[in-house]
């Protein structure tokens, strides 16, 4: 890779010839500084992408965009339950995808691995027993000492003094699996010419080894046994195959990258270079240009002639000047004082003209070149974008970044499969869901009208507006429970306010003298006149009005099916409920509304229809009592 940059930054030009003439356009200015070598590019991308907030929100908002819901396809609910508990509540995988998209878009590389840590526990090699090693290292008792890379301690039971055994067992928990970022500039690639294959090495860093050879005990705890060994000889750690996923995008097959991928950075290197050139010498317009530079001098004495008119000839200027100075410094303790000078004066301000001089333009254009380079919309990131065209702009730029979709979808599918390899769970497919800020209002109600027809299922009609038809049948048993709750709960407190009532009235509950539940028979006494079984309504009006009504009730298989026929059953239901008692009547009202509410509003319709009537037939009764009025 560093002869392919190498040779690529100190082309002059594609052909190789120039002319005598004209100064060769390629050989420019930017060309000089490219980097030679692939960590020099790898830190280039990193300190433009650092460097420019604008370009790194620009990327942002490039990855939020592409990051949606995780679907997750499967046989088994569960699992998928599982899967979903565990990347959403335990991974936080939507921040992961975005971390790992943002390395992709800065350095053109993302290289990552799942790790499961360790529990390390020592062992006396004599009467085997073992100790965790953070209890050994803290204890004194244990005379613990990190020599030669070996733990050494004495042990309590048999006296042995010595080097101990190590003993790491992998955590079991599904808690503790974590996702590796590993940096790009620790990491080296060997690469096949032949075949792409490709092997990851860590370049372990200098004070990380410095820890683990100092005997760091929160790093001792970590580290693997083999990363200990690579720093004991000196050397750094080569992966096994499949450990490292490298997420990279890849350059044309001319580019020798050594199994690197190539940032979009560095490929618009010379652009980059060209804005940050901009901001440079705005920055020294800013300095310089900004605040003007504000001069008082003498001015010349009016109707004097020769050299009298000219105060600088006849004047001390050192004494003038200290007078000014002296004057501008009380007027910043006492801006309202009054100053005084025995000529006039004449003020300057020279310079304040950075807006005529900062180059805005050219900075707005030299941007707006940059992120088009890139592939990322001006109009999308500014949020200028029109509606009548934003479905066939965002079609077109979502079609340019397949890129990035199929590399987090990969990514996001290579975690699933290790992680159900390491748990012993059952794999399952997953991807992100398709982005649907492109689809209009045409296309959701298409879904909705068909699933309606049932030619859809509700899970595809209810996405398209962003619901989720598990959740909501979830819902709506929640609602329905709760209501059935509520509405038991007040039904229960009117039967109780209602026997209350019977009893302050001296009539005894409907359940009998002694006490019993409503319909019950005390011990031995004769059966009900008639023949009434027990739990019948009792006799007279009320009773007959309440069996009259629970036989009346409209069920769902015999609804009236006409207007006339609702209103006539409202009307003679209204009539029933108005002899009831004011408690059993309302309990009986929550009770309808809740099996019919439309024949709930009928009856309460007509039961007040049949107080207006009374109140209207009360007030000419006693009209005509008192003045025989008709």
């Amino acid at each position: 890779m560093a002869d392919g940059l190498s040779s690529f930054s100190n082309m002059s030009s594609p052909n190789g010839r120039g002319s005598e003439g004209f100064p060769d356009p390629f050989c420019d200015v930017s060309s000089l500084y490219m980097p030679d070598s692939m960590g020099d590019a790898l830190r280039w991308c990193e300190y433009i992408f650092m460097a420019n907030g604008m370009y790194r929100q620009a990327c942002d908002r490039i990855v939020s965009y592409f990051i949606t819901e995780i679907e997750i396809r499967g046989d088994d609910k569960d699992e998928k339950d599982k899967f979903k508990s565990f990347l959403d509540d335990t991974l936080g995988v939507k921040n992961l995808l975005h971390t790992v998209g943002m390395d992709y878009l800065c350095y053109g590389n993302s290289f990552t691995s799942m790790l499961v840590p360790i529990r390390r526990y020592l062992f006396c090699p004599k009467c085997k027993i073992e100790f965790p090693l953070r209890k050994i290292f803290n204890e004194p008792a244990f005379q613990f000492k990190w020599s030669g890379f070996a733990f050494n301690a004495h042990c309590p039971k048999c006296k042995y003094t010595g080097e101990w055994r190590h003993n790491d067992r992998r955590s079991t928990e599904e808690e503790d699996l974590r996702v590796r970022r590993w940096s790009a500039h620790d990491m080296e690639i060997l690469w096949d010419p032949l075949t792409d294959d490709a092997s990851y090495i860590w370049k372990i860093p200098a004070e990380y080894r410095r820890l683990i050879t100092d005997g760091n005990l929160y790093h001792l705890e970590r580290a693997n046994w083999e990363i200990i060994e690579a720093v004991k000889n000196q050397q750094d750690l080569r992966f096994d195959n499949d450990i490292v996923y490298h997420m990279k995008e890849n350059a044309l097959s001319g580019v020798r990258n050594r199994g690197w991928g190539i940032s979009r950075v560095l490929s618009n290197f010379r652009q980059a270079w060209y804005v940050q050139v901009l901001h440079r010498y705005n920055e020294a317009i800013a300095l310089d240009y900004v605040i003007p530079f504000r001069l008082i001098t003498p001015a010349a004495r009016p109707g004097a002639a020769g050299e009298f008119s000219d105060p600088a000839l006849n004047v001390d200027m050192g004494g003038f000047g200290a007078r000014v100075r002296s004057m501008l410094k009380q007027r910043r303790k006492d801006p309202a004082g009054w100053h005084t000078l025995p000529f006039p004066v004449e003020y300057q301000a020279l310079g304040g003209d950075a807006t005529q001089l900062a180059p805005q333009a050219l900075m707005e254009q030299g941007m707006d070149t940059l992120l088009t380079s890139v592939g990322i919309p001006v109009e999308l990131y500014k949020g200028s974008l029109s509606v009548q065209a934003a479905p066939a702009a965002l079609r077109l730029f979502e079609s340019s970044w397949t890129h990035l979709v199929h590399n987090l979808n990969r990514f996001l599918q290579d975690i699933v499969d290790k992680v159900a390899e390491l748990m012993s769970w059952e794999p399952v497919k997953v991807n992100l869901a398709r982005v649907t800020h492109a689809d209009d209002l045409n296309r959701q109600m298409a879904k909705l009208q068909l699933m309606m027809g049932q030619q859809v299922s509700q899970t595809t009609g209810l996405k398209s507006v962003g619901l989720d038809f598990e959740e909501e049948q979830r819902r709506k048993l929640e609602e329905e429970m709760f209501i059935a709750e509520e509405t038991a709960t007040m039904q229960e407190q009117m039967q109780q306010a209602a026997a209350m009532d019977e009893i302050a009235g001296g009539v005894p509950p409907a359940g009998g003298m002694m006490g019993g539940a409503p319909g019950m028979m005390p011990p031995g006494a004769p059966p009900a006149a008639g023949g009434a079984p027990p739990g019948a309504p009792p006799a007279g009006p009320e009773g007959a009005a309440a069996q009259q009504f629970a036989t009346a009730q409209p069920t769902q298989m015999n609804k009236p099916t006409t207007p006339e026929e609702m209103v006539g059953q409202a009307q003679t239901l209204a009539q029933q409920m108005m002899s009831l008692p004011s408690s059993q009547r309302r309990s009986e009202l929550i009770t309808l509304k809740r099996v019919d509410p439309t024949m709930h509003s009928l009856v309460t319709s007509a039961m007040d229809e049949i107080r207006q009537q009374a109140r209207s037939m009360g007030q000419q009764q006693m009209l005509s009592q008192q003045y025989g009025q008709m």
